[in-house]
């Protein structure tokens, strides 16, 4: 590690960092970052190891990662492990990322291709397409069982790429709250579980503009079990004991018609 002393304050090292000091509170209270120390007044205090911690954190987060899961990927202080491998690693994984995108890019220049031929290009090539340069929405995966009249929808909801990816972000965000509440045996009735039921609620009002029966068919989608793979299989869960319920009582406290899937 540097050997450089230097100590910076929250608001130096959220400067530095390009982030938020509302995100390194957070971090410091779910225990993902906390400061090397603290002044003589109580101010946050961050060194060299924690300047590497949240390199690492938000490296993980642009791989995709959940916060959970980041949480159990990062090096403990005072880890004996070579920082130059870390980095290694680093590396390699942009290095995939780098053939993940030229890989998107080919694909893309055929379709265009295609496109400037005259020739027609079908929903099974559009499905190839998003998920070539999928953004890490969580439930991405749920594109692949929707209809020619939902791809079409969504495909055509998003003016431009940014609000696209801006999507993704408060997507990401509410999946992270949502993890991080299930994990703590949250109670679906509690205010911070009630609160992030109206705020995914309120992003899926976005989405769909409100649109019944497109309602009736994501809830639909998602309450199919086969369309879960494997590697979702805690989110699944906590959609369905932690989300789910809360958005059953937030429903019913607002008066708002279920649009759950017909059984």
């Amino acid at each position: 590690m540097s050997k450089n002393n230097d100590k910076f304050t929250v608001g130096e090292l959220a400067r530095r960092g390009g982030v938020s000091v509302r995100t390194l509170q957070y971090y410091d209270k779910i225990g993902l970052l906390a400061p090397n120390e603290y002044s003589g007044g109580g101010r946050r205090m961050y060194g060299g190891m924690d300047i590497f911690r949240l390199q690492q954190i938000l490296f993980l987060k642009t791989m995709g990662f959940p916060l959970e899961e980041i949480r159990d990927k990062l090096l403990p202080k005072g880890s004996g492990t070579d920082i130059g491998k870390v980095f290694q690693v680093q590396k390699a994984a942009i290095d995939d990322q780098i053939k993940h995108l030229q890989e998107a890019a080919n694909l893309l220049d055929k379709v265009i291709h295609e496109v400037r031929m005259g020739n027609e290009i079908g929903i099974d090539n559009l499905f190839a397409i998003i998920a070539a340069i999928q953004t890490g929405n969580p439930y991405a995966f749920m594109m692949r069982h929707f209809d020619q009249e939902q791809m079409e929808f969504f495909l055509n909801r998003f003016k431009d790429e940014q609000e696209g990816l801006e999507f993704d972000r408060i997507s990401q965000g509410l999946n992270d709250r949502l993890m991080l509440l299930y994990r703590q045996c949250a109670d679906p009735s509690e205010a911070e579980a009630q609160e992030l039921a109206a705020q995914w609620w309120e992003l899926t009002m976005s989405v769909t503009k409100g649109d019944p029966e497109m309602l009736r068919k994501m809830f639909n989608v998602a309450s199919d079990e086969s369309h879960w793979p494997s590697e979702k299989r805690d989110l699944k869960d906590a959609n369905e004991k932690l989300l789910g319920q809360a958005l059953i009582l937030y429903f019913q406290k607002n008066g708002i018609k279920m649009p759950f899937a017909e059984r």
